[in-house]
């Protein structure tokens, strides 16, 4: 079975990232540079939070819960 990935450099807001066990939503991200002088994407998330990632590490994504429909 596979799972659909992103690389940490592609990710963006609205999607959906498997981390720490818990699926958690990004609000916003930015970029920044790691200690050794590489590429590091910074995530917010709209649950609270942050976290750090190496630009080419790759995320486990889900698509976006949708909303209920209304009647």
């Amino acid at each position: 079975m596979s799972h659909p990935t992103k690389r940490a450099a592609l990710v963006s807001k609205g999607d959906v990232i498997g981390y720490e066990g818990e699926w958690r939503t990004v609000k916003a991200t930015s970029t920044a540079r790691g200690p050794m002088g590489g590429l590091a994407v910074v995530v917010s998330w709209k649950e609270g939070g942050a976290a750090r990632f190496p630009a080419g590490d790759e995320l486990l994504v889900r698509p976006p819960e949708r909303p209920a429909a209304t009647s």
